[in-house]
């Protein structure tokens, strides 16, 4: 591969060019890939016209919507309330199962035996 530096320069993007040729180059193969699959074309126009026609009744959609927003949010919020219920109710089990834990190991758990001075000679 080091005896042969061109081996990778048909993926190397074209830094050098101007941009105009530079993106011809990268939308190259997509083209052709568009051109033989026309129902990407078909499929990108429909979308376009979704779009336009949502941005023309923008006004109507929200108002039609807001009741299901407001709904939405009224559910959030009871699930929001249950959740925090919920948190606090494991949270005190955990503090409880904690507890019963420490006191069962702090009956059984033994004294550290105090280690005897030995002498050395």
């Amino acid at each position: 591969m080091t005896d042969m530096p061109n081996v990778l320069d048909k993926y190397r993007l074209p830094l050098d060019r101007d941009r105009m040729r530079q993106a011809a180059r990268l939308a190259g193969p997509a083209l052709a890939f568009a051109r033989r699959n026309p129902f990407i074309l078909i499929g990108a126009a429909v979308l376009g016209a979704a779009g336009v026609v949502a941005w023309r009744n923008r006004e109507r959609i929200a108002e039609r919507a807001q009741p299901l927003i407001d709904d939405a949010k009224l559910k959030g919020e009871a699930l929001i309330e249950d959740a925090k219920a919920r948190g606090e109710e494991l949270i005190e089990q955990a503090k409880t199962a904690g507890e019963a834990v420490a006191a069962k190991v702090s009956r059984t758990r033994k004294a550290p035996a105090t280690p005897e001075a030995t002498e050395l000679h």
